[in-house]
């Protein structure tokens, strides 16, 4: 039994016919090309391809105007200089949902020693009050206290790092730990465990 399972490991392969046709427009999964620029009527609507609307039809549906988009394009904007330490922004309000103080902005060591020190751990956990060094399964906390997986996650805006700032950052988190906030136990209303 065992000669006749290697044999046939060893037996000529049936030749597979691979076809250079450009098959009318279709690509391997049987769909059209969608790049062609003609446009293809099919009574089966969904194998249909409609005109693609100008960039300028575009911008309009978008509500953006093309006059004003097109010399933003031919003139390349020259890189400014990032801003030492970035003001809090606004957060945005989506269907009574608050971001946290920091979104949308550079989330580094001093944000989250801003957002920690605004931290009161006798308060209910907030996008507003939470512990921003606090972990959960290993991950850390978006600028809005929101950890990975969870709804309205959004990676924050992070700072470039080196050796020496996270040996700075190491050495903060050791003196922050020996000394920890009044109420910050695990279980605290402010914390996630």
């Amino acid at each position: 039994v065992c000669t006749a399972a290697s044999a046939s490991a060893f037996a000529p392969q049936p030749a597979f016919k691979v076809s250079t046709a450009l098959n009318n427009g279709k690509g391997a999964g049987g769909m059209f090309d969608t790049r062609d620029p003609e446009t293809m009527d099919h009574e089966d609507p969904r194998k249909s391809i409609s005109a693609a609307p100008s960039f300028e039809e575009y911008l309009k549906s978008r509500g953006g105007d093309a006059a004003a988009a097109a010399p933003a394009a031919e003139a390349p904007a020259a890189a400014a200089p990032a801003p030492a330490a970035a003001a809090p922004a606004e957060p945005a309000a989506e269907g009574g949902f608050t971001y946290g103080e920091y979104d949308e902005v550079m989330w580094d060591n001093a944000a989250k020693i801003d957002v920690y020190n605004k931290w009161d751990p006798s308060t209910p956990r907030s996008t507003r009050n939470f512990n921003p060094f606090e972990t959960w399964e290993g991950n850390s906390p978006d600028a809005s206290g929101i950890y990975p997986g969870e709804n309205r996650y959004k990676d924050p805006i992070r700072p470039d790092i080196s050796y020496a700032i996270m040996l700075e950052e190491k050495a903060e988190a050791e003196e922050r730990n020996a000394s920890p906030k009044a109420g910050s136990e695990p279980g605290c209303a402010g914390c996630r465990s």
